[in-house]
C-alpha cells in the first residue's frame, strides 16, 4: 500500500475540522453571551428604576398626608416639592392633588387650585407587581409617569403625580452595553487565540482512547485517559473523563440525595407522631381540628391532653422556623405542656415556664407563638393564656355572631422572664349550649391566591357566623373548604392549623350559670 494513502489532507483533517467548529463555536457563544447580558442589564436597570420610583411616589405620598389633612395644605406641600425636584434631578415634574383632583402642591405656583389634567397619549401602561391598589405607572421613550395614592386611615385623600426623566437610565444602558462589548471582544480574542494555540498542538492517539473509552464502559468510572501524545482526540479524552467524574458525582449525589429522603420521611413521621390523630372528646363538647404542612416537615403544633377526669387541655402553637429544627422545638414544647398539665399547673404558669425552658436553647431569631387553655367540663369554662398567638374567636349562640378576643402577651423564646411575665395575663371563658371557640395558625388568615390577595379576618368571621351554630367539626370543615377554594392554585405558602371547641346544645350548663359566652381579663 502506498505509504501516502492514509495522509489526511489539511480540510480533511479531524483537528482542523474541530478547531473551525471550535472557533465558531466560541464566537457563537460569546456572542449569544454578550447579546443576552445586553438584555438582562437594560431589564435590570429598568426594574430598578421603576421600583425606585414607586418608593419615592410612595414616600412623597406618606409626607403629603398630613398637609392635606390640613386647611391650607399648598403651605407645606410647596416646600415639599421644591425640596424633591432639587434634590432629584430626573424629576422632571411632580404634583400633589386632593382626592377631587385639584392641585395643592406643584412647583408651578400658578398651577395651585387648577384641576390636574395630563394627556397621556403615546404612554403605555407598566404592569407590575410592585404596585398597589389605586398606583398607576406610564412610560413613553422619554419619561415615565407615576400616580400613587395618598391614603389616610385606608381611604384615598389625594394623589401624587410623579414624572420621571429616562435620560439617566438611557446613560446607564449606554455604558453597560459599551462595557459588556469590550469585555465580550477581548473575551472572543483570549478565546480564539487559545484554542487556537489548543488544537495546532494537540493529538492522541486512537488505541489509547478506546481502551480507556472500554474501562469507562465496563464502569471503573475512576479511570482517568491519559494522552501520551497531543492530537485530535486529546478533546474527547477530556470529555470521557468529565463525564466520568460527573457520572461519579451524580452516584454519590444520589446516595446523598436517598439518605436526606430517608432522614425527611424519618421525621415526617416523628411529626406525625407529636400530631394528635384521634383526640378525647369530653361528654355534650364537639371539637375539631386540622393540620396540613407547607413544606416537608412543618412548624405548627396542636394538641388536646385529658387531664383527669373533669378537664381538658388545649394547645396550638406556631414555631417560627420550619423544617427539623422547627419539629425538634415541637417537640420539646408537646412534652413539657403535657408534663406541666399532669402536673395541675394552670396556664398562665405553663406559658411562662415554656418560656424560661426555650430561652437559650432554640437558635436566635426563633420564637415560638403559643396558646394554651384548660376546659373544665363541671363548671363549663375554659381558663386560657396566649404567647403571641394569633386572636381567638369567640362564637355567641344566643346572637348568632363571632367576634375576635385579642390576648396579650409576647411570643416565647425572645424576652427574659421578668418582661415576659409583665404582659403575661390569664383568661376565663364561660361557655354556653351553642357556643365555640375557635383558634388557629397565621396559615389561614395569612393565605394567599394567585393574585397576592390575602384570605383575611373578615373572611374567617364571615364562615364562621355562617355556620358557628353547626358545631365545631363543621366550622373547621367548612374553614378548610373555603381556604382552598380562595387559594385556588396558588402553592400553599405556610403550615394551615385549626382547632375548634364547641359545647353542644344538648349540655346542660352548671347551676346560675349566664347562657351567653363571656371573656373575663385578670391580671
Amino acid at each position: 500500500m502506498d505509504k501516502h494513502a492514509n495522509k489526511v489532507g489539511f480540510f480533511h483533517s479531524l483537528r482542523t475540522q474541530l478547531g473551525i467548529g471550535a472557533l465558531l463555536l466560541l464566537a457563537l457563544t460569546v456572542s449569544s453571551i454578550s447579546y443576552f447580558l445586553i438584555v438582562n442589564q437594560k431589564q435590570t436597570l429598568t426594574r430598578e428604576v421603576e421600583k425606585a420610583l414607586v418608593l419615592l411616589g410612595r414616600n412623597i405620598a406618606l409626607s403629603s398626608q398630613t398637609a392635606l389633612l390640613h386647611a391650607d395644605p399648598e403651605i407645606e406641600l410647596y416646600p415639599l416639592v421644591t425640596r424633591i425636584t432639587e434634590q432629584q434631578k430626573s424629576v422632571e415634574c411632580l404634583t400633589v392633588t386632593d382626592a377631587s383632583g385639584i392641585i395643592h402642591g406643584d412647583l408651578d405656583v400658578a398651577n395651585v387650585g387648577k384641576r390636574h389634567r395630563r394627556d397621556m397619549s403615546g404612554y403605555r401602561e407598566v404592569v407590575s407587581p410592585m404596585l398597589r391598589a389605586h398606583e398607576a405607572l406610564y412610560v413613553d421613550e422619554e419619561a415615565y409617569v407615576l400616580r400613587t395614592p395618598v391614603m389616610s386611615q385606608d381611604r384615598p385623600i389625594g394623589a401624587v403625580v410623579l414624572t420621571y426623566s429616562k435620560r439617566e437610565l438611557r446613560a446607564d444602558v449606554n455604558r453597560g452595553i459599551r462595557i459588556t462589548i469590550t469585555i465580550s471582544a477581548v473575551s472572543l480574542v483570549l478565546g480564539l487565540l487559545l484554542a487556537l494555540a489548543f488544537f495546532r498542538h494537540i493529538s492522541r492517539p486512537m488505541q489509547v482512547l478506546m481502551r480507556g473509552v472500554d474501562t469507562l464502559a465496563g464502569g471503573n468510572l475512576d479511570t482517568n485517559i491519559n494522552m501520551p501524545t497531543r492530537n485530535e482526540f486529546r478533546v474527547l479524552a477530556e470529555a470521557f473523563n468529565e463525564m466520568a467524574f460527573r457520572i461519579a458525582a451524580a452516584q454519590k449525589e444520589h446516595i446523598v440525595k436517598e439518605r436526606m429522603d430517608r432522614e425527611l420521611e424519618i421525621a415526617r413521621d416523628i411529626q406525625r407522631t407529636l400530631l394528635p390523630e384521634h383526640v378525647y372528646v369530653p361528654s355534650g363538647y364537639e371539637i375539631g381540628h386540622y393540620y396540613h404542612s407547607a413544606t416537608e416537615v412543618g412548624g405548627d403544633y396542636l394538641d388536646v391532653i385529658r387531664v383527669g377526669e373533669q378537664k381538658l387541655g388545649v394547645v396550638m402553637a406556631d414555631v417560627s422556623g420550619k423544617g427539623v429544627p422547627g419539629l425538634v422545638v415541637m417537640a420539646m414544647t408537646k412534652i413539657m405542656v403535657q408534663n406541666f398539665m399532669t402536673k395541675g399547673v394552670p396556664p398562665k404558669e405553663i406559658v411562662r415556664k415554656l418560656n424560661s425552658a426555650l430561652l437559650g436553647n432554640i437558635r436566635r431569631n426563633m420564637f415560638v407563638t403559643f396558646f394554651v387553655g384548660i376546659l373544665d367540663t363541671e363548671t363549663c369554662s375554659m381558663v386560657f393564656s396566649n404567647a403571641g398567638h394569633n386572636p381567638a374567636i369567640i362564637y355567641d349562640h344566643d346572637t348568632g355572631r363571632a367576634r375576635f378576643f385579642k390576648m396579650e402577651g409576647p411570643p416565647m423564646g425572645s424576652f427574659p422572664d421578668r418582661a415576659f411575665a409583665e404582659y403575661l395575663r390569664e383568661y376565663r371563658l364561660d361557655f354556653a349550649p351553642g357556643d365555640l371557640l375557635l383558634e388557629y395558625t397565621d396559615g389561614l388568615s395569612e393565605s394567599m391566591n394567585s393574585k397576592n390577595e390575602q384570605f383575611t379576618m373578615g373572611r374567617i368571621l364571615d364562615v364562621i357566623n355562617a355556620h358557628g351554630s353547626e358545631g365545631a367539626a363543621a366550622v373547621v370543615e367548612h374553614l378548610v373548604q373555603a381556604e382552598a377554594e380562595f387559594r385556588g392554585l396558588a402553592p400553599q405558602s405556610d403550615d394551615l392549623t385549626l382547632l375548634a371547641l364547641s359545647m353542644k346544645e344538648a349540655a346542660v350548663s352548671p347551676p346560675n350559670k349566664k347562657v351567653a359566652a363571656h371573656v373575663v381579663a385578670s391580671r
